[in-house]
């Protein structure tokens, strides 16, 4: 079937875009995520202990270009050590861990490979003690903006584009986290994936793909805002995130006064008796029987 250019453009028409990437609030990230594990069960085992934060994360992106088929598309790999995502997904996870109050002591292991068995032997190496292990790696996902047979992975910006028409870019973030236990050669008690991508100005990548530096710092931007709200999600989702503060109880009502009781006022023949004065004249008040009693020397 022979599609015109105007239905070409109906396919790939991306979203309207400041220069600037005004950064969406994290529920437009697309964030999605999964977890295997017994929260209640871990944070009673990890209570007290010792963990080290560890990162197969290194320092580049994965950049991919789909094109009109599969045989358009390319893949390649970005150099960016100044972009810092290593080290700022380590720090807000030792960050976020120390804040939940829960461990004896939290540390960060810097480690250079990018394999998680390597990583565990690397970190064997480095003779750190500790009782448990969180490693943070890539992960694989699917394509949640454009629904293609070709997902994300890791770290990355992918672009598309058909007939070279259209061109979309978008920065993603595709991670995973194991909590090992480095005793037991790497035994593990739980693991998380989350996945987010955000459309960033076309187009971030040249043809190669290589990096545009014209759109770079928006892309940058991006990831920094989705390696965040990534980590938040992995740490929670294992349940290692700051316990919620106690509700206290509501406060018991106060009992009601009892309402006054207004004095019996005193009978003469039956009837109540007024006070002798009126307005506070030393006017005489009527008596009881109707009839006025003079003062006396009257």
């Amino acid at each position: 079937m022979h599609l015109t250019r105007r239905q070409l453009l109906g396919h790939s028409t991306a979203l309207p875009l400041s220069p600037l990437l005004r950064l969406m609030p994290l529920a437009g990230l697309g964030l999605a995520a999964c977890s295997s594990v017994e929260t209640t069960s871990v944070q009673a085992r990890l209570l007290g202990k010792s963990i080290t934060v560890i990162s197969t994360i290194g320092t580049t992106l994965r950049l991919s270009w789909r094109g009109t088929t599969v045989f358009n598309n390319e893949h390649g790999e970005a150099f960016v050590p100044d972009w810092g995502f290593k080290e700022q997904l380590e720090t807000r996870t030792v960050e976020l861990l120390r804040a939940s109050g829960r461990f004896s002591s939290v540390q960060r292991a810097t480690i250079t490979s990018t394999r998680r068995e390597e990583a565990l032997k690397e970190l064997k190496e480095l003779k750190t003690p500790t009782d448990h292990v969180l490693l943070i790696s890539g992960a694989p996902s699917a394509d949640s903006i454009w629904a293609t047979k070709e997902g994300f992975f890791g770290l990355g910006i992918a672009q598309r584009s058909i007939l070279q028409l259209g061109t979309e870019s978008v920065a993603h973030a595709s991670l995973r986290v194991d909590l090992l236990v480095p005793s037991t050669f790497g035994a593990v008690l739980g693991e998380a994936t989350v996945t987010t991508a955000q459309r960033v100005p076309a187009p971030a990548l040249l043809r190669g793909p290589r990096l545009n530096d014209e759109h770079a710092a928006a892309a940058r931007e991006s990831l920094k805002v989705q390696v965040d709200a990534a980590v938040q999600s992995l740490v929670n989702q294992l349940g290692l995130g700051k316990a919620p503060a106690p509700v206290a109880p509501p406060a018991a009502p106060k009992p009601m006064p009892a309402p006054a009781v207004a004095p019996e006022r005193p009978l003469v023949n039956g009837l109540p008796v007024t006070s002798p004065n009126v307005e506070g004249r030393g006017i005489p008040a009527p008596s009881s029987s109707g009839v006025d009693i003079l003062p006396a020397g009257r």
